[in-house]
């Protein structure tokens, strides 16, 4: 295939130096982060590493494993629970549950902190019903539980997509076969088709448990010892770049941990075999079972999106919006304005790098594309603290002043490196869909490499890439400790300015904010569903359906 620039991408395995060198050049530059702080650990440990690691290390390595597990194993076993009961049984409201239990996706869990502890505290809304039926006090949300409960209601959203995409295509040819040798749904469901969807399951629940290693705003508000946390704090109270480095590594370790963890689940399965029927079978709960199952849908629904938002639409005050506003305006724009440009780096990045995958077969390249969008699954604290040392690393090298750029393009690069994945897999399986028999043809018409880009790819592509946009910035909108830990002193955006206002007790200040970003999430929510119903029902569609969700989410 020939590029716009005359490049060719040879199919056969080829690799042209051009291509190579830019995709090795993505490549470092994406791990570049990660590399630093690893690096970290070849250097000697100073007073200030050594202090937090005997006043506060054990706790911050111990909260965040128990955390992980415990969210990790709750939210799993909901979202795996729901998933069975959407795809496999007929109950009312099974079509509503079945795209509203992904909306908790869409409330950023730190924001959902704030809106419990007030609607929890002693002068939330809860508490004068609490009094009047007789409780001395309502459960104390800002605790290791209240932080696990947050986290599993706005995380399990995760497994439900990933395992509901895999239950959805392949129950149908386990439970018929299951039924023929007089085995109950409910035994065929949990002994069968629960160990063939492991695949599917085991990413679901290992993106769950990377994702509560990078939380930050949950642990911070909640007070929960954890190793980003720990880092966030080292660098802003001891401007220690080394300490913060070194303290960091442990959290990329245990995301490298959970990588592998998944990779081991998925070991020896595939998630897409042969199907041998194409319509779902779903059995009918009615009375007391279909009440049940209508009950625990609702009340993830509940606990994970209806709750937060009625709790924070209520905090909204219109006697202070003109006061609030002018802050919201300001932190509006600056977040507009970074997700913009974020957006188009990381999607040229990406789009790069997919072609780049559509085209070269050399194991080396594959390598060097899988290590560049490996970012997701490093937390953002960890690529802020990374980038701060490659920024430091330049400036000791060329004796340039990097730290005045410091703000608004680490930020950038930040984005690029935590978000090249989702824009990667969007647009890499929009190309998988476009048969190559296409560019054979148009080249055999003819067409150079510049037309068949401009008048086979980006019509068929197109939806692709608004998908991969649309998801990279509201990521970008919704990212807390790498903004926090990156930006300049005066550069707020909307998920900073939540944080600052919660943090301070001011809820009705924060509430305008914190419901933006909540009507952000639920875009590529919409947009994931709406792409999910109108793919067609081929075989192994589901499976690029759940695969790509799983990713991109």
């Amino acid at each position: 295939m020939e590029t716009n620039q005359g490049v060719k991408f040879n199919r056969g395995g080829g690799r042209h130096p051009l291509v190579v060198g830019a995709t090795l050049g993505a490549m470092l530059l994406a791990a570049a982060p990660a590399f630093a702080v690893a690096a970290s650990l070849l250097t000697p440990f100073g007073d200030v590493i050594r202090h937090v690691m005997e006043t506060r290390g054990a706790a911050y390595a111990s909260g965040t494993l128990a955390l992980c597990l415990s969210v990790g194993l709750i939210a799993g076993a909901a979202g795996v629970a729901a998933a069975l009961l959407t795809a496999l049984c007929d109950f009312p409201l099974r079509r509503f549950f079945s795209f509203a239990l992904a909306l908790p996706l869409a409330t950023p869990a730190y924001i959902a902190a704030y809106a419990y502890a007030d609607l929890l505290g002693p002068f939330g809304a809860l508490a004068p019903l609490a009094r009047a039926a007789g409780f001395i006090g309502l459960p104390d949300i800002r605790s290791g539980a209240g932080a696990v409960f947050v986290l599993s209601m706005t995380l399990y959203p995760y497994a439900y997509l990933s395992a509901r995409a895999a239950f959805a295509s392949r129950s149908a040819s386990i439970i018929e076969t299951a039924r023929t040798l007089g085995v109950s749904p409910l035994n065929a469901a949990i002994g069968l088709l629960i160990p063939a969807t492991r695949p599917a399951i085991a990413g679901g629940v290992a993106l769950i448990m990377m994702e509560t290693a990078a939380e930050f705003g949950v642990a911070d508000y909640f007070g929960i010892p954890t190793l980003s946390v720990g880092i966030f704090r080292t660098w802003h109270s001891f401007g220690d770049l080394g300490a913060a480095s070194q303290l960091a590594s442990a959290l990329f370790l245990i995301a490298l941990l959970l990588v592998g963890l998944e990779a081991f689940g998925r070991r020896g399965r595939t998630a897409d075999a042969p199907r041998t029927a194409s319509n779902p079978i779903r059995y009918s709960l009615s009375g007391l079972h279909g009440a049940g199952a209508v009950a625990f849908c609702s009340l993830l629904l509940v606990f994970g999106f209806a709750a937060p938002v009625a709790a924070l639409a209520a905090k909204l005050d219109t006697s202070i919006w003109g006061y609030a506003g002018r802050g919201l305006a300001a932190a509006f724009g600056n977040s507009l304005s970074i997700a913009a440009a974020g957006t188009f780096i990381t999607l040229s990045a990406a789009i790069f790098l997919s072609y780049v995958a559509r085209s070269e077969r050399a194991p080396a390249t594959r390598i060097m594309i899988r290590v560049a969008t490996l970012g997701y699954a490093i937390p953002g604290a960890v690529i802020a603290v990374g980038v701060l040392a490659v920024f430091s690393f330049l400036s000791a090298v060329t004796g340039a002043k990097m730290w005045l750029l410091a703000g608004p393009a680490a930020l950038l690069y930040a984005y690029a490196v935590r978000f090249i994945t989702a824009g990667y897999n969007t647009t890499s399986g929009g190309l998988a869909q476009i048969d190559s028999g296409l560019d054979a043809a148009a080249r055999t018409l003819g067409a150079s490499g510049r037309d068949i880009l401009a008048r086979v790819h980006a019509p068929l592509l197109r939806r692709s890439i608004f998908a991969a946009a649309i998801i990279i910035a509201v990521d970008i909108v919704k990212e807390l400790p790498a903004t926090l830990i990156l930006r300049d002193f005066n550069f707020e955006t909307l998920a900073t300015r939540v944080y600052r206002l919660a943090g301070d007790e001011r809820l009705s200040e924060a509430a305008p904010d914190a419901l933006i970003l909540i009507a952000l999430g639920a875009v590529p929510v919409f947009l994931l569903y709406a792409f999910a119903e109108r793919a067609p029902r081929d075989q192994g569609s589901l499976a690029r359906t759940a695969a790509s969700t799983q990713s991109q989410m």
